[in-house]
């Protein structure tokens, strides 16, 4: 089991890598068309079609299909907060400070943190509020240190905004995804197809393991009543940590962790997003 974790944590960081690389770009153009479209209806201009409104009905559809696979593989900003993550708690491990992890009832409560974000700026565009705090926008800011554009003029709340959401990657895992991104919202609201949505039988799980819930970075009680399977980020470490190999998607041919369907999805994805973009 252990052989296999390994191989599925290189495959998904070397997917993670690839697309940061060569198409950083992708949440900060999805996100680019949601606004862009608010800014329209408030200007009551004709909406034109154009790549970036191209690019994120690509990303919906996907979702639909796959499930948030963009969010677990993709999205540049979701691998730096794994990253971040992972060498905060490397830190934390040589410093002896155990992991801690927030509370469920918080974690329940704080989830519904990302649908205000994106119910705000929404609304800061529809009545142009957002145009003039375009200085306080973080992910603009992300973008431009990405391309290299390092000046900070006149940037200063977008800093500081980017620095408190670095510090939560820091000490919470997937802590942006989970309760402060726009986008994340947008895919959750999706309904999406059973093919890859990961679930359990809870009849065949060993008595008193919880280790899907432990290892999952959104903290997802598979199979419990009101379980919200739609902020799963298609990670599969609850599939290949299981003990009795009882947690699959919902096309039950597969466990949803082969590395051949994880390079499937990410070549398919990233073949559609490439040709988009104009890369």
């Amino acid at each position: 089991m252990r052989k296999k974790q390994t191989a599925h944590a290189i495959a998904r960081a070397a997917v993670q890598v690839v697309f940061f690389l060569f198409l950083p770009q992708l949440f900060s153009a999805a996100f680019g068309a949601i606004r862009s479209l608010a800014d329209h209806i408030h200007g009551r201009e004709v909406i034109t079609w154009n790549p970036f409104l191209t690019l994120l009905c690509v990303l919906l559809a996907f979702t639909i299909l796959f499930g948030r696979f963009f969010c677990g593989y993709a999205c540049a900003f979701g691998s730096l907060g794994d990253w971040l993550y992972a060498a905060a708690a490397f830190l934390r491990k040589k410093a002896g400070r155990p992991p801690r992890k927030l509370p469920d009832r918080a974690i329940a409560g704080l989830l519904y943190v990302k649908h205000l974000v994106l119910f705000a700026i929404v609304v800061a565009c529809l009545t142009g509020l957002y145009a003039s705090a375009a200085a306080m926008d973080p992910w603009s800011l992300f973008g431009a240190l990405r391309a290299g554009q390092f000046s900070l003029a006149g940037k200063t709340g977008a800093a500081l905004f980017l620095a408190l959401i670095f510090a939560l990657m820091c000490l919470v895992e997937r802590g942006f995804c989970m309760f402060l991104c726009p986008m994340g919202a947008a895919f959750e609201l999706l309904p999406m197809l059973p093919l890859t949505v990961f679930g359990r039988k809870k009849e065949a799980c060993l008595k008193g393991c919880s280790l899907c819930v432990k290892t999952c970075p959104a903290s997802i009680a598979l199979g419990a009543p009101h379980a919200k399977t739609g902020d799963c980020f298609q990670c599969g470490k609850c599939s290949i940590r299981c003990p009795k190999e009882n947690i699959r998607p919902g096309l039950r041919a597969l466990k949803g962790t082969e590395l051949w369907w994880t390079a499937a999805r990410a070549a398919a994805l990233f073949a559609l997003c490439a040709k988009v973009m104009g890369i």
